[in-house]
């Protein structure tokens, strides 16, 4: 891949990760303001994306000096863990919308 390719590609991802970020911040917040046991149920799902986020953090850091191939697994694992995170945002807001009885 290009060096332009893939500096748009990190580009996209730090954008991405910026907006997954506030995401979870947000969650988070309605975690605190939530029942307890919306809190209970939330919390794994919160810890799950902020691990996530986390390991794609790391594989952003690798990314600048990766070659060819090994950039190729990076993004492969840096969209993999956007997806999860993903489903698990979603799994999060399901939480919020159904009301707690």
């Amino acid at each position: 891949m290009e060096n332009q390719d893939k500096k748009t590609f990190k580009e996209q991802l730090q954008n991405e990760m910026v907006n997954l970020q506030s995401k979870i911040d947000e969650a988070k917040l309605q975690l605190h303001l939530g029942t307890l046991e919306a809190r209970e149920e939330l919390q794994p799902h919160i810890n799950k994306l902020e691990i996530e986020l986390d390991n794609a953090k790391k594989q952003m850091e690798e990314f600048d000096d990766a070659t060819e191939k090994a950039w190729e697994d990076i993004k492969r694992g840096l969209d993999s863990s956007f997806k999860t995170m993903k489903r698990s945002l979603d799994k999060a807001k399901k939480h919020f919308q159904e009301p707690h009885k």
